[in-house]
C-alpha cells in the first residue's frame, strides 16, 4: 500500500529527474503544500494522497483507505488545487496512488483538471510514476 510519504518520495525522484529543482516537501502530519518544485521559473505545487493510514495510532492503521475516504481525499486534493490555480502563482498538480478507487474518482473530473491545467500523478507500487492518464469507470 502506498501512503502519503511513500508517493511524495516518488514523485519527488521523478521530477527530479524530469528537470525540476524540489524546493521543499512535507511529511505528511504537516500542513501546507505537499511538494514544490522549480523549473525554466515555473514554479509548481503539489497535493498529494496516500492510499492508506501510515499513522499506528489510528483503527485503520495498515488498511486501504475506503471509497467513501478516496473520495474525500481526491476532493481535499483537487480543491487545494483550485486555490493554487486561482492564485495565478504557480502551476498545480495533484498526485495519488494508482488505484482503482483514485482512478475511479479523479476520473470523475478528468475533463474539468486537464482544461484548468492541473496535472495528475499516478504513483504505481513499484515507484514508477506516470501522469495525465484517467481511466474514467
Amino acid at each position: 500500500m502506498l501512503t502519503e510519504d511513500v508517493v511524495i518520495r516518488a514523485l519527488r525522484e521523478h521530477l527530479a529527474a524530469d528537470g525540476w529543482q524540489i524546493v521543499s516537501w512535507s511529511a505528511p502530519d504537516q500542513h501546507g503544500t505537499d511538494l514544490v518544485a522549480v523549473r525554466d521559473g515555473t514554479r509548481l505545487e503539489v497535493e498529494a494522497k496516500g492510499g492508506g493510514s501510515s499513522k499506528p495510532h489510528t483503527a485503520r492503521y495498515g488498511q486501504p483507505f475506503s471509497t467513501a475516504q478516496v473520495r474525500v481525499h481526491v476532493g481535499e486534493a483537487v480543491l487545494t488545487a483550485l486555490r493554487v490555480v486561482a492564485t495565478g502563482t504557480a502551476r498545480a498538480a495533484v498526485a495519488f496512488p494508482d488505484t482503482p478507487r483514485h482512478r475511479s474518482q479523479a476520473g470523475a473530473v478528468e475533463q474539468v483538471l486537464h482544461r484548468l491545467g492541473i496535472t495528475v500523478y499516478w504513483v504505481r507500487e513499484d515507484g514508477s510514476v506516470t501522469s495525465g492518464e484517467f481511466l474514467a469507470q
